[in-house]
């Protein structure tokens, strides 16, 4: 028998353009392209023979200029040249996670969403920030890899439907904060309930974790 409720936490557009027939659509297909998209990432999960001091469990690199770096990701979308970027160790503090005489890291570098993101343009950037990672902290990963896999914005799109490859959402602008964001409740389908970084109050684990709890409230208060 068909569902009573239905909570959608995929892709809010996804959910409305692709699993939808156009009459029961709450917003346009010319809505979801104006609105303005939160960073996709270029992530590089590696598995690296020995150690990897001194980076820490955290480390942030950010260049001289970041300016440019931002301007490339929300005024210009391109691949920046000279990138910021985060490298996570968890092997720094949990040795289960890695081999003995092996470390498990990974980095993300935030890029615009949308922009291209072929094979070769990922190997380009890749060797780009192995490089300056040598060179900024003196840990030279380059010849000690033996495990690789990368995730950037079409695996984005492809694995969770996600609008133009953005890893977050619908990004936190005047006009797509509070009300002004995608409802919690279909505007055409009774019974149909959203959730997630579309919805209020936005992007973020902790603002999801809100917004699951302001749709159960609804579901709860339409029974």
């Amino acid at each position: 028998p068909p569902a009573d409720v239905v909570v959608s936490d995929a892709d809010y557009a996804h959910t409305e353009q692709d699993l939808l027939p156009p009459e029961k659509r709450g917003y346009s297909a010319d809505y979801w392209e104006s609105q303005t998209y939160a960073p996709s990432a270029f992530l590089i999960y590696m598995g690296v023979e020995g150690d990897v001091d001194p980076l820490a469990h955290h480390t942030l690199v950010l260049p001289t200029d970041w300016q440019e770096h931002f301007d490339r990701i929300f005024e210009d979308p391109a691949w920046p040249d000279d990138p910021a970027y985060y490298v996570c160790v968890p092997s720094e503090t949990d040795d289960e996670v890695a081999p003995e005489g092996h470390s498990n890291l990974f980095v993300l570098v935030p890029i615009a969403p949308g922009i291209e993101d072929g094979p070769e343009t990922r190997e380009r950037h890749r060797d780009l920030v192995l490089d300056d990672l040598a060179e900024n902290t003196g840990v030279d990963l380059r010849d000690r890899i033996v495990f690789e896999k990368q995730f950037c914005v079409s695996d984005f799109a492809d694995r969770y439907n996600s609008m133009r490859g953005t890893a977050l959402g619908m990004a936190h602008t005047l006009d797509q904060t509070a009300v002004f964001r995608p409802g919690h409740r279909s505007r055409r389908v009774d019974g149909l309930y959203f959730t997630g970084s579309y919805t209020t109050p936005g992007i973020g684990v902790p603002m999801c974790t809100i917004s699951g709890e302001i749709t159960a409230d609804y579901v709860i208060d339409d029974a």
